[in-house]
């Protein structure tokens, strides 16, 4: 894609509070680096601050905090008023895997690099803080550290990722920003996946953009550890050497492109085997093992994964079309509706482009450089981003939508989109940075106070 012209954006109030120290000149791609990871670890810090207050005023709905963090001393008090907001829901996982290695069949849902960070962190960068801090208080400690970093890693990758595709410095730059305000933030916190996975998915399509291939099939394949998301992202090898390879070159250049695509593929996908390779290891094929062959060990393609996700949470093809399921279809209702008003506006721009897979246009011109958001670079985006839609709100538990999607790059193109001027599709602006406002503001308060959603 030719870079166009700096985009103009419409919002004069929010314009002037992100851009007011970077209007006075054109600042280098360091300098703004170094802006978007200011903005992201104050953001961080606010996040905290807010949930510790609102754990202060409010009582937790659960109280399973006190089994892992137990409350004897005042020193343990401090701790678990100040750490503790940030150990939630499947954060309990993480600790115990990290702590005591997979005990549990259903453990196997939760992906080991995680945990194995934080490990590496507690005996390493916090090992000094041994005679202040339990072991599993590092834990703790090592989980929020790799969480955070890995968030401010996550925003500045975003920005270059944004800034090599389009080659627009304002539009990569409030792609960040919107990023930093991302309604999924307390989940960006805590001891989750996301933040660490995100940085990881970023990276890899930094690379794939670049065309360092190999790279970005081996920080998938690391990203493939941490969620399982990542066996999608050989399409874009796929769409890069395959979809877009031209028919008129030489056959044995186009067989070398498909040898490559299939290598490339193999090598991305070897974290997520890897994974699945120790459980068989571990429930099936080690003889002086203990436990018993589980059932999944018989099947045609034995994975513990796909069979905890469907015996123990029940994650299944329109599982989660049920009555009581309704708040949580309305919880995840607004990242629904951004998502598929975004597909909508990508795909209804330029049909030609959409039919033939990116390989014809009939809105593509020299004079009339197209938004970033509708250019064919975000073409292999979009189609992540429509399986990954389809997914949800078929299979996975629907609440969790908003979060999975913070490592989906146009959620955040077509937020930023809404901020051009005279730009098809946009218009929302106030709208979407209200929802990233104030879904995240409530959703650090339910966090942090043990509320669903989780």
């Amino acid at each position: 894609m030719t870079p166009g012209k700096d985009t103009v954006f419409k919002d004069t109030v929010f314009k002037d509070t992100v851009f007011k120290a970077v209007q006075e000149t054109t600042p280098s791609i360091a300098s703004r680096v170094g802006i978007v990871a200011y903005y992201a670890l104050l953001s961080r810090l606010a996040i905290w601050f807010i949930a510790v207050v609102s754990h202060a005023l409010i009582q937790d709905y659960d109280s399973a905090l006190e089994l892992v963090l137990p409350v004897e001393t005042i020193a343990q008090q401090f701790f678990k008023g100040i750490f503790g907001v940030f150990l939630r829901w499947d954060s309990f996982y993480f600790v115990h895997i990290a702590e005591h290695g997979y005990v549990f069949e259903q453990e196997h849902a939760f992906f080991p690099l995680l945990p194995v960070l934080m490990r590496l962190v507690s005996n390493t960068v916090l090992a000094p803080l041994s005679s202040l801090f339990s072991y599993t208080q590092q834990l703790v400690l090592a989980g929020i550290l790799v969480s955070n970093v890995s968030f401010i890693a996550a925003s500045v990758q975003l920005y270059r990722l944004t800034h090599t595709l389009f080659g627009q410095e304002r539009f990569a730059f409030l792609t960040a920003i919107l990023y930093i305000l991302t309604p999924s933030g307390i989940f960006m916190s805590a001891i989750y996946t996301e933040s660490p996975f995100a940085a990881l998915s970023f990276t890899g399509m930094l690379f794939a953009a670049r065309r360092q291939y190999l790279l970005a099939a081996v920080v998938w394949s690391i990203s493939c550890t941490a969620r399982s998301n990542g066996v999608l992202y050989p399409g874009f090898f796929i769409y890069d050497l395959v979809v877009r390879m031209d028919l008129k070159a030489p056959m044995m250049s186009n067989i070398k492109a498909l040898l490559k695509t299939t290598v490339l593929c193999l090598i991305n996908w070897a974290g997520f085997l890897s994974v699945q390779g120790y459980g068989y290891a571990l429930y099936c094929s080690n003889k002086t093992s203990m436990l018993e062959a589980r059932p999944w060990c018989e099947s045609t393609v034995p994975s513990i994964y796909t069979f905890v996700q469907d015996f123990y949470w029940n994650v299944g093809f329109l599982r989660y079309y049920e009555m009581k399921q309704i708040p949580n279809f309305l919880m995840a209702a607004p990242m629904i509706t951004l998502s598929a008003a975004g597909i909508f506006c990508y795909a209804s721009y330029d049909l030609q482009r959409l039919f033939s897979l990116g390989r014809s246009s009939n809105k593509a011109s020299k004079d009339r450089p197209m938004p970033p958001f509708l250019s064919l670079a975000t073409f292999p985006y979009i189609v992540l981003w429509t399986a990954l839609l389809f997914s949800a709100i078929t299979t996975m538990h629907i609440q969790i939508i908003t979060r999975a999607f913070s490592c989906v790059p146009p959620v955040y193109w077509f937020a930023a989109h809404q901020f051009e001027e005279g730009a098809p599709g946009a218009g929302w602006s106030k709208s979407i940075t209200t929802f990233f406002v104030m879904y995240g503001l409530i959703g650090i308060i339910l966090f942090a106070n043990f509320f669903p959603p989780a």
